[in-house]
């Protein structure tokens, strides 16, 4: 039994996998029996399957699976049926991880056992930038309100299951549901609330690669409900107090995205929308300026 399992779901990824598996194998490094890695081929019809085979005699403790669901949520559930691992960490198939990271987060959930080890992003777009600069894992510890408001704020970390470690216990409490997009913004929220113990690195280890193909540059109607139904899910799993930062969300789909919105999904987000024209907001040392700034200039408008 592995004490960490790393998921990976694949679908046409034949420019990337290598690369990512690649990163993957310099990041276990000697960590060897402490990590499980699973891969999940998801309806792919290029040559994704044969950069898995060629990696599978490398990775510790590898599974694979070739699954026809195309639906990532469906996909990292499925994934977590099999994993042994008392932590949980994912990883996409065009990302990639910073050599020795995962050997030295091991060391540190085994040292500190949090319920989650949440990490800073380093979201790039070009893949010329990466290094292997890497310093381990020396994290500081968030009480369960900073870390919600740091969320709520897009402060160090959003609603990603990339790159975090997060205690199998809070996946076993929240399913993943079977959604195509927002999968871990469906159940992010649920697993702050249910955690006591949460560390934070700022120093990143993982590399998110934005591309044009990435989810925000292939946004329609869909995907926009799935959101706003995300968020709703939010604003009843957070307590009241956040209510102010919770409402910028909504003010970022109006402002955003409401050319998606069905007439009835138009009139909830407005509704949300006026709230923020309340002295509570304004007066608010949570809310950030820019949000403040952006309020005023959208009523200004009006």
């Amino acid at each position: 039994m592995a004490f960490l399992s790393v998921i990976i779901a694949a679908h046409n990824a034949q420019d990337t996998l290598h690369s990512t598996l690649e990163s993957l194998h310099a990041a276990i490094d000697d960590a060897g029996e402490a990590i499980e890695v699973i891969i999940f081929n998801d309806s792919s019809d290029d040559t994704t399957q044969d950069i898995v085979d060629f990696w599978l005699p490398a990775l510790p403790n590898v599974q694979s699976r070739f699954v026809e669901y195309r639906n990532v949520g469906h996909v990292r559930n499925s994934a977590l049926s099999l994993a042994s691992g008392e932590y949980i960490t994912m990883l996409d198939s065009d990302d990639q991880l910073k050599p020795s990271s995962l050997k030295d987060a091991v060391a540190f959930l085994k040292a500190q056992r949090p319920d989650m080890l949440l990490t800073r992003l380093l979201e790039i777009r070009d893949i010329r930038k990466i290094n292997s600069s890497w310093q381990g894992f020396a994290p500081v510890s968030l009480s369960q309100s900073d870390a919600i408001k740091r969320f709520l704020q897009h402060k160090d970390f959003q609603a990603h299951l990339i790159g975090q470690f997060i205690h199998r216990n809070l996946y076993e409490s929240n399913p993943i549901p079977s959604i195509v997009c927002y999968e871990d913004f469906a159940v992010f929220p649920a697993m702050l609330m249910q955690s006591a113990k949460i560390a934070y690195q700022r120093q990143g280890h993982y590399y998110y690669i934005k591309t044009r193909e990435s989810l925000s540059s292939r946004l329609d109607a869909g995907k926009i409900t799935t959101l706003v139904e995300c968020t709703l899910q939010m604003e009843k799993t957070f307590p009241q107090s956040y209510a102010n930062l919770i409402n910028c969300h909504w003010f970022d789909i109006y402002s955003n995205h409401r050319q998606y919105l069905t007439e009835q999904q138009l009139h909830l987000v407005r509704s949300r929308v006026s709230s923020l024209y309340s002295f509570s907001f304004f007066l608010s040392s949570e809310v950030r300026f820019s949000y403040k700034k952006r309020v005023i200039e959208a009523l200004w408008k009006k």
